[in-house]
């Protein structure tokens, strides 16, 4: 007879979580699986990776024309996962069978994990939505997507339409360039050498910037937090940038510039793009 080490209710047998209390039962030993999958693909394909059970998706360039897709699962019996291919798609999806009720347990204990590895041609398109632990993207060529809910994100060496979204978590882009958009609600955001048009929205957590701009319109916003910009290279830009509670700083000084309660303008070049950087309360640093 087995009784919870929660709130001593019997168990029945090969229970894993406890009727009463909802605790998880304690394994003697820690079940694991792994998978191994290759799939031929043609031209630009697709990659899809939903991943709601704890774990790491870490994403990598390799063979042009092969997606490879490795998981490491471990208490497989309380996942539920998915890998599949439509044409030159193909979707990995990993889900927990846990409520949520019972997370606090889990993170204590261990309990399931699935750790997704992929390697992909340098030409693809990506799209992740990751709820519970890091995301890692190196190398890609493409429309890359990455929503992420608790955890790190971490972008390097891509090129394209890159787009980044954050609920809790230091957000990380560094030696990209093209469209750029990071959506964060708490958390650092820090982009360093990065080039063209961006647009970086962030409600509590600071703003780092280092980079060239396009001659669009390029936007760095946060609520609460500090920004710093440290523009490179040869720029075209008018400058726009406000702080309601505090210090906006520019070095050197702009041409055409103008300060006033917080709003200052300037330009470099000939102003033909736009820089608007703006926060509630922080201070603004802009370099070049």
């Amino acid at each position: 007879m087995t009784h919870c080490r929660e709130c001593g209710a019997e168990l029945p047998q090969d229970a894993r979580f406890c009727p009463k209390c909802g605790a998880r039962v304690a394994r003697t030993s820690e079940a694991r699986q792994q998978e191994h999958r290759v799939f031929k693909v043609s031209a630009r394909p697709k990659l899809i990776v939903v991943n709601h059970a704890p774990g790491n998706v870490d994403v990598k360039t390799a063979t042009d024309g092969e997606i490879v897709i490795d998981l490491d699962l471990r208490e497989p019996e309380d996942i539920d996962w998915r890998i599949s291919q439509e044409g030159n798609n193909v979707t990995v999806t990993c889900r927990a069978k846990v409520h949520f009720m019972n997370w606090p347990r889990y993170f204590a204990s261990g309990g399931p994990r699935a750790d997704v590895t992929i390697s992909l041609p340098i030409e693809a398109d990506l799209d992740v939505d990751a709820h519970l632990d890091q995301v890692r993207v190196k190398g890609l060529k493409g429309s890359i997507n990455v929503d992420s809910s608790v955890a790190q994100v971490d972008v390097e060496s891509c090129e394209g339409t890159i787009r980044v979204a954050g609920k809790t978590g230091y957000i990380d882009l560094h030696d990209v360039s093209g469209t750029i958009d990071v959506d964060s609600t708490t958390g650092p955001i820090d982009l360093q050498n990065a080039n063209g048009t961006v647009t970086v929205r962030n409600t509590t957590g600071p703003i780092r910037f280092g980079g060239s701009l396009s001659t669009g319109e390029n936007r760095l916003r946060t609520t609460t937090g500090s920004i710093e910009v440290l523009l490179q290279g040869k720029l075209d830009l008018t400058v726009e940038a406000q702080s309601r509670l505090g210090r906006v700083t520019c070095s050197p000084e702009l041409t055409n510039a103008h300060h006033d309660r917080g709003y200052y303008t300037g330009q470099i070049g000939n102003g033909t793009g736009r820089l608007i950087v703006e926060t509630e309360t922080g201070s603004i640093t802009i370099q070049h």
